[in-house]
């Protein structure tokens, strides 16, 4: 149990602060919402059209921020790191 409770509270704390950490400080042109760029932002389209593939595969799409962090803890990070910051800031 104790295992457990260790990786849960680091992969959630490590996901809260990188999203923070990078979404609110890179993507000021968009809505500064998590939500919106989860869910909506036009720019992340073909990201989060891979990560819907791979939620589809087990559930329905849109499924929660808990769930993208506890049952689709790999896709969601792959979502994560395929955001070039960089580059929706410049434009």
């Amino acid at each position: 149990m104790y295992i457990y409770t260790y990786i849960h509270t680091y992969i959630h704390t490590y996901i809260h602060t990188y999203i923070h950490t990078y979404i609110h400080t890179y993507i000021y042109t968009c809505i500064h919402t998590t939500d919106h760029i989860i869910y909506d932002c036009a720019r992340l389209k073909e990201e989060r059209d891979r990560l819907r593939a791979a939620v589809n595969k087990k559930e329905d799409w849109p499924t929660s921020k808990r769930n993208l962090l506890q049952r689709h803890y790999k896709e969601f990070s792959k979502f994560i790191n395929s955001i070039s910051f960089e580059e929706l800031n410049a434009e």
